[in-house]
């Protein structure tokens, strides 16, 4: 998120690349580096049962009736921490669910973020609740940017930043991969599918739509996602534009030196649904697929597709269901193209990290300098598109339990149950007390934090989720029927 400019302390943006820029004088001008970022290989079949698609997590559990998502906003590590404060949370919160008890943790389906929220998503990507231990000790308690900040300066780095194929982000890339990834890719992922799903997306920086991790988005690139690493998008997620570079990845699509790789699936499911013609985000999607009108230009349109932070699309990450579930044309369809049997429950728990703007300069009359002003020209729209997004999220939950409703009275074959409950809970920074309230949003968004913003974070996540009255109605409407009597 573009706020990482101001807040950053040791790696503050525009004036830190001033101070050091210096350092670049190190490397020889005369002979650039021939460093290379990482390409993501091409795709010679679209395989529905293969590679990292929703549909093969879900195939795993697809009786599962209790469907629970949660996704995790930007803003450096106060996102990521105040997500893991949500995720305490549901470890510490048992259930009896379907005759089982259990914690509400081990129901969590789906995971999707972006920037700040991708690193705590790329690590349950991994190991699930074991991969939280390792993220505590390699990023919120690991002085993860003044471990950064050395390694960007360090002789090699500088010498492979020189190359024109090679950028900032591939250099927080490769220390993140270091630190905590360790050449996970998303092949690993899809190899032994289990819960829960995690969504990262970063925006692409042309046309400022959302670009997913998953396959069925590669798809339309016709390339392989497997043989992309996990950090890499992460990286892509968090390249704050300034700050860190764009992510470069190639379109494959059209290439004369091999066939073509098939019409996407989401294409071929929508279609099926007579959806297609209905969804921004298909448009989108489809617009990659563009060839060049003149032939002796073979290929796509857009060969090199560069992507850009997240938050610029949605910083909340509360677009990304609305957006799947447009693609199909309504839930009933998307729930059935995942592949759910009969869900009674559908929860999406919110983790939103952003503040409201209050600039210092509305309490002074001097003329705002110009990086604050640059700021506001990214931190005005994306405060925007964020409210937005959650105004939305919320319209359409309730259309989605009108759709169902209406569905299941014609007495269609839908994949809910009669009893089904929509949730939608929201945890932010917002507090009653006004002084714990301006403590929380004076947290920066930095990449290092400390132990005492750490403890405050992650406990009022937990009391704020505890206290939720929507929170609270959703626990009651999992308890066994004899309960609730």
């Amino acid at each position: 998120m573009m706020r990482w400019l101001s807040g950053l302390s040791g790696l503050s943006g525009l004036s830190y690349l001033l101070r050091h820029a210096g350092a670049a004088l190190l490397v020889p001008l005369a002979a650039c580096s021939s460093a290379h970022y990482a390409i993501n290989p091409p795709l010679a079949r679209v395989e529905p049962q293969q590679g990292y698609r929703l549909q093969r997590f879900v195939a795993q559990e697809p009786q599962d009736s209790l469907l629970l998502h949660v996704s995790f906003s930007g803003g450096g590590l106060r996102a990521a921490t105040l997500g893991l404060g949500v995720l305490d949370e549901l470890r510490a919160t048992p259930i009896d669910w379907d005759g089982r008890q259990q914690r509400l943790f081990d129901q969590i389906d789906i995971v999707s973020g972006l920037s700040g929220g991708s690193m705590l998503v790329g690590a349950l990507a991994m190991g699930g609740e074991a991969g939280l231990a390792p993220f505590e000790a390699a990023l919120l308690h690991g002085a993860a940017q003044s471990a950064f900040t050395r390694s960007l300066l360090a002789p090699a780095t500088l010498w492979r930043l020189s190359s024109p194929h090679y950028g900032r982000s591939d250099a927080f890339e490769q220390f993140l991969d270091e630190r905590l990834f360790h050449g996970t890719t998303f092949a690993d992922l899809s190899e032994r599918p289990r819960k829960p799903f995690a969504v990262i997306f970063a925006s692409d920086m042309v046309s400022g739509g959302r670009f997913e991790f998953v396959q069925e988005q590669f798809d339309f690139l016709c390339s392989d996602l497997g043989g992309v690493k996990l950090v890499r998008a992460v990286a892509a997620s968090s390249a704050v534009p300034l700050l860190l570079s764009p992510v470069t990845f190639w379109n494959h699509v059209g290439d004369p030196r091999r066939p073509d790789c098939g019409a996407p699936l989401l294409r071929q499911a929508a279609s099926a649904q007579g959806a297609a013609a209905n969804s921004r985000r298909l448009d989108e999607l489809e617009s990659y697929r563009e060839l060049e009108s003149d032939g002796a230009a073979a290929g796509p349109r857009r060969p090199f597709i560069h992507v850009v932070d997240g938050g610029l699309d949605d910083n909340v990450s509360a677009r990304g269901p609305t957006d799947y579930i447009g693609q199909f044309g309504g839930i009933v369809s998307s729930a059935r193209f995942a592949g759910y049997g009969s869900l009674r429950r559908v929860v999406f728990i919110v983790v939103n990290a952003e503040t409201s703007a209050r600039a210092p300069e509305d309490r002074s009359a001097r003329v705002p300098g110009p990086l604050r002003t640059a700021l506001a020209l990214a931190d005005i729209p994306i405060n925007r598109n964020s409210a937005t997004a959650l105004d939305q999220m919320r319209a359409t939950i309730q259309a989605w339990r009108l759709e169902v409703k209406q569905a299941q009275a014609r007495g269609e074959d839908t994949p809910f149950a009669s009893d089904i409950a929509f949730h939608l809970i929201e945890v932010g920074l917002d507090a009653a007390d006004p002084a714990l309230a301006e403590r929380l949003k004076a947290i920066p968004t930095t990449l290092q934090l400390p132990e005492a913003d750490i403890a405050v974070l992650r406990q009022h996540a937990r009391q704020r989720l505890r206290a939720s009255p929507q929170f609270r109605a959703m626990l009651r409407s999992l308890q066994p029927a004899t309960a609730q009597e």
